[in-house]
């Protein structure tokens, strides 16, 4: 049976999609002022990867102690 995790868009539960975690092939953290300039160096984001790459979604975060409490919660994986 799949895993699935919801993930809430811009912290708004009625802007919800599903992750679909089975899919998940790799996990790619970076900066948030990689994606976007943003004056808040402590923001990041993780890339979720098909196992061709696809970014199949990206969940953003307010430090790097989030992104890998989710990832280890989620995945089961230490960054």
């Amino acid at each position: 049976m799949s895993k699935f995790v919801r993930i809430d868009k811009e912290n708004n539960p009625k802007k919800a999609q599903l992750l679909n975690l089975d899919l998940v092939a790799s996990v790619e953290l970076a900066p948030q002022s990689d994606l976007l300039s943003s004056a808040d160096e402590k923001r990041v984001y993780a890339s979720c990867l098909a196992h061709d790459k696809t970014v199949i979604a990206t969940v953003h975060f307010d430090s790097l102690e989030d992104a890998h409490a989710w990832v280890e919660k989620h995945l089961g994986v230490q960054l």
